[in-house]
């Protein structure tokens, strides 16, 4: 089955949130699932569209690499209602 244009175009979009969450929190895996996906795109669609969709892939993983990662705390930060337990000045 191959894709139309609108929906390949949706599934990069899909792809650019999973390797953002990636990028955050596994980055290790992110090359693995990139390969996987932009593959699975490709064989879903028709040949003169595969060199579109690896440019745009390869793009889009670029500008998401460049990002910074937030840094994330050693200890999670369990506050109920913190600002009720600070006394006011």
């Amino acid at each position: 089955m191959l894709f139309p244009a609108e929906a390949l175009d949706a599934e990069i979009c899909k792809l650019r949130g999973l390797l953002q969450m990636l990028h955050e929190d596994q980055p290790d895996m992110m090359d693995d699932v990139f390969e996987f996906h932009v593959t699975s795109l490709i064989t879903h669609a028709a040949p003169d569209q595969h060199a579109r969709i690896r440019a745009a892939a390869l793009a889009m993983m670029g500008e998401i690499l460049r990002q910074p990662v937030r840094p994330r705390p050693q200890t999670p930060d369990i506050r109920l209602m913190p600002d009720v337990l600070v006394p006011a000045m």
